[in-house]
Formats: structure tokens, C-alpha cells, sequence
């Protein structure tokens, strides 16, 4: 594997901007766990709007990730949830691996449809 980065996509960007939310909130400021999931929203909106449906394979990705964020509300597990997602967006933003594609496409409702990250 070797790193991409690819400043003209907007999907690398909007994983880099989550990056670095994620990043902020890991080091202790407590408004980024709520930007990242403002972001995450946002993301799993545009997908919905872009794909017209929960079941296309990008979509499903970002609802999984936006349902990890909201881990960051339970003030108890929030700092290890977020650690968690600072590793899986490093891995994407800089590898373009996603642990939660490679989970995803192994689901039975996935078996049809195409897989792809965009």
C-alpha cells in the first residue's frame, strides 16, 4: 500500500477535513466530537441525495460512520470511539481503505450491488 493523497477530490478532502476534527477532539477540544458528527450528517445527507438510496454502498458507509460518531455524545466511551475513528480515517484518507467497507461488502444485502467507495 502506499498513500494517496488526492487534493482534487472532493471525497478526500471531506475525509481530511474529518480528520483533522476528529484530531482536535482527541486532543481535548469537546466541540469538534460535535463538528465531526455535523460533518458526518452532512456527508451521509449528500450521499442520499446523490445516490437516492440507504442500500447504495457509499451511502451505507457514511450511515455507518455517522452512526459511530454519535458515540461521541456518551461522554464514557467517547475519547476510545473517537481513537478508534482517527485510525479507520487515517486509513482512508491516506491508504483509501475503509474497515468499514470491507465489513460492509461481506453483508448478505450487499452481494448485488456494486461496491465502491464513491
Amino acid at each position: 500500500m502506499k498513500a494517496e493523497i488526492n487534493l482534487k477530490s472532493e471525497y478526500w478532502r471531506f475525509w481530511f477535513v474529518t480528520q483533522v476534527f476528529i484530531l482536535a477532539a482527541v486532543f481535548g477540544w469537546v466541540i469538534a466530537y460535535y463538528l465531526v458528527m455535523i460533518i458526518s450528517l452532512f456527508h451521509v445527507l449528500f450521499f442520499l441525495v446523490k445516490e437516492r438510496s440507504v442500500m447504495a454502498f457509499p451511502t451505507q458507509i457514511r450511515l455507518i460512520y455517522f452512526l459511530i460518531t454519535l458515540f461521541g455524545l456518551w461522554k464514557d466511551v467517547r475519547l476510545v470511539v473517537f481513537f478508534l475513528l482517527l485510525l479507520g480515517t487515517s486509513m482512508v484518507t491516506f491508504l483509501g481503505r475503509c474497515s468499514i467497507a470491507l465489513l460492509l461488502k461481506r453483508m448478505p444485502w450487499n452481494k448485488e450491488h456494486e461496491i465502491r467507495m464513491n
